[in-house]
């Protein structure tokens, strides 16, 4: 675990009292490996641009599921912590359970900088109207290419898959059918990309009459896709457990020739590679218009006394500065949550210009992710990685499969 001090307290460490009083705040953040470094960095700036709050952050490489377990076992131990990044997967735990704190008066409190900010992608962390996580950044999926494996198997990277035959003919192209080289492996731990092919096929989470969607035929044709994949050697099938290290290493070594995933992996997988990578938008069910997830990636103040409020409010606004937002883009290829940012050559504005296929990924049609209330979504999104891996593997069928987790999901809902 990582934790953050500045210089002001190192000094005081060491017997050196600072010069005016502070305020520690706590803040908690998983997924150490999927861009921890620019948080860091971020909260360094802070901490030595001023001396009225000290932020102390506590980053390891627990999964959002995770960091929220630990968060609200934290909460009733009495350590809560004064914020905690979320994903948009487990905002609503906070918020349902009545721990997530308003931040529209602290967004308001900094009215030039609101103006900065993209009004679209900010509602993304709006519940009923209520901002409840300072935004860091969004992401949608995007498909990571190994440009030197497609150009050996005669295929042009400049003309990636955008249909799933596409996806499919591809894949084969680029496996070796014996299961150490495979063509494709798409996202698996929860719902995110499950979600936006559901989409983008004319199903939906949650049908008209307020049941479970995820059993349609929509639902289940994806699945049948994925495990046809699977069972002809073109994808290998990862459990949730693995996938967050074994999806990049695969992709990586070379094992895996296209990996479809979050943007924000941009800079990790294509860190330390020997080939040359190549992004496309998300492919989608032939004859459909691809409709991706926005996976939300911000901070939920749990803080409740007015001081540490007022300081922690402080420290989260740091995220969203015109400096913070372009170190932000870089390392994640995320979409510029300040267009100030993206407007000043210097901040965004020549980098967008040198990776013009990073418009692109940002430009694709997308919704929220959905998520159930409470504490339900934890549980549905760890049943659904364990479902989908049995699917995989042919352990169940597809619709047996779905058909389990939609009776899961509207109990869980039922039961909010």
């Amino acid at each position: 675990m990582i934790r953050l001090l500045s210089s002001v307290a190192l000094g005081a460490m060491i017997g050196a009292a600072p010069a005016l009083a502070q305020t520690e705040i706590r803040i908690v953040s998983g997924q150490e490996r999927q861009n921890g470094a620019v948080l860091v960095d971020i909260f360094k700036r802070f901490n030595a641009g001023q001396n009225r709050v000290l932020v102390d952050l506590e980053l390891d490489n627990r999964s959002d599921l995770d960091t929220t377990q630990k968060v609200l076992a934290d909460i009733v131990a009495g350590t809560t912590p004064d914020a905690v990044r979320i994903t948009g997967a487990v905002l609503r735990s906070y918020i349902d359970s009545g721990r997530a704190q308003p931040l529209d008066a602290c967004l308001a409190s900094a009215p030039k900088l609101a103006a900065q900010l993209d009004t679209g992608l900010l509602d993304g962390f709006r519940v009923n109207g209520t901002l409840y996580a300072m935004p860091w950044y969004v992401t949608l999926p995007a498909l990571f290419i190994n440009a030197d494996a497609f150009r050996a198997a005669g295929l042009d990277p400049e003309s990636p898959p955008a249909t799933w035959s596409e996806l499919e003919a591809a894949a084969a192209a680029l496996s070796n059918g014996s299961g150490d080289r495979y063509g494709l492996l798409m996202y698996m731990p929860n719902t995110y990309m499950f979600e936006g092919q559901l989409a983008s096929s004319g199903g939906a989470m949650v049908g008209p009459d307020g049941q479970s969607g995820v059993a349609g035929p929509a639902a289940v044709d994806q699945m049948a896709f994925m495990r046809r994949l699977v069972k002809d050697k073109r994808m290998p099938a990862l459990s949730q457990a693995v996938f967050w290290g074994e999806a990049a290493r695969l992709f990586q070594a070379g094992e895996v020739a296209m990996l479809l995933t979050s943007s924000s992996s941009y800079n990790s997988l294509t860190a330390n590679v020997n080939f040359d990578v190549a992004l496309a938008p998300m492919p989608a069910q032939d004859g459909h218009d691809p409709i991706t997830m926005a996976s939300g990636n911000g901070f939920v103040m749990l803080a409740t006394d007015p001081a540490r409020q007022e300081a922690t409010c402080s420290a989260l606004l740091s995220l969203i500065t015109p400096e913070s937002v372009a170190a932000t883009v870089r390392a994640t290829a995320s979409s510029p949550l300040n267009v100030a940012a993206a407007e000043i050559p210097e901040l965004l504005g020549d980098f967008y210009a040198k990776n013009r296929k990073l418009v692109v990924i940002n430009s694709q049609m997308s919704r929220p992710w959905y998520t159930l209330p409470g504490r339900a979504n934890n549980e549905f999104q760890s049943n659904f990685g364990d479902i989908q891996h049995e699917i995989l593997t042919g352990a169940t069928s597809p619709q047996d499969g779905l058909n389990r987790l939609a009776a899961l999901m509207n109990e869980l809902n039922a039961g909010q």
